[in-house]
């Protein structure tokens, strides 16, 4: 076991295992917990007892235990899990959001296993750089986890919603990617199969944004990007924005950046 020190992060993992399966009707007891914090992805049902109440998890449940308190789960049935045993000093709760203790239900576990899987590989590895590695994937870990999170927050734990809000981060990761395609309402609605009223309610759900606002943002962030390439005239840049018309990006960049786009790259060229 190796300790890596990241500012008052002190990180390590004791062990971890992907996709591991237990006896049938297997039963783990530590009434005292494991010393460290221990993060498991139930794959079956499993018994899950906290403070002494016996709750049944359902296939994909998450908990997070924390060092010192009891750990007291047994399969239904057949016992597969994902998990990691490991010591940090960071409060993961008021970091990430993420409850201690408490059997919950992310959107995201095929994600979340992962995670586990490269860190698992990289534990045994202990190649190059692995403590910093490990850390860096245990990060990754606890983003998705709260990612996950978030996500059954905002749509709840049923299929259609789960379904529905792929299928928005889908559409807008496209749209995103393609930004100097000529998007417009009706194509956007067509691809999630929703009515106006309807994409513009669930977007902003999602996102807390627009369509219009998350597509000019990035053009925007491009625009600013091509700017200090001098080989290229401000209505070139433009067109590979996506704006066909010229007066509505120098509009939009001097809303935006509070100067017109020549002024942004003459102060860009400025020698600093």
């Amino acid at each position: 076991m190796n300790f890596y020190e990241a500012g008052d992060r002190d990180f390590s993992i004791q062990f971890c295992e992907y996709n591991y399966s237990n006896p049938d009707y297997d039963q783990i007891y530590r009434p005292n917990g494991s010393g460290d914090y221990l993060f498991l992805l139930f794959k079956t049902p499993m018994k899950v007892y906290l403070d002494k109440r016996l709750s049944i998890s359902k296939e994909n449940a998450c908990i997070l235990y924390a060092p010192g308190y009891e750990q007291h789960y047994k399969a239904v049935h057949r016992f597969r899990n994902s998990y990691l045993h490991f010591s940090c000093k960071a409060d993961l709760k008021k970091q990430y959001g993420i409850p201690l203790n408490t059997v919950f239900y992310p959107g995201n576990c095929e994600e979340i296993d992962a995670c586990i899987r490269f860190l698992h590989k990289e534990h045994i590895a202990n190649d190059l750089f692995s403590d910093e590695y490990e850390y860096t994937l245990f990060q990754q870990l606890m983003i998705t986890i709260a990612r996950g999170l978030k996500s059954h927050q905002i749509h709840g734990s049923g299929t259609e919603g789960d379904n529905l809000y792929s299928a928005f981060r889908k559409l807008r990761l496209e749209m995103l990617t393609n930004y100097a395609k000529p998007w417009d309402t009706t194509e956007l609605c067509k691809k999630v199969s929703l009515e106006k009223s309807q994409f513009y309610s669930c977007y902003q759900k999602f996102f807390q944004s627009t369509p219009h606002a998350d597509l000019l943002q990035i053009r925007m962030d491009k625009a600013k990007n091509l700017l200090t390439n001098e080989a290229l005239t401000v209505q070139q840049i433009a067109q590979m924005c996506g704006f066909s018309d010229f007066s509505h990006f120098s509009r939009y960049f001097r809303k935006q950046a509070g100067c017109s786009p020549l002024q942004w790259r003459r102060k860009m060229g400025e020698p600093h």
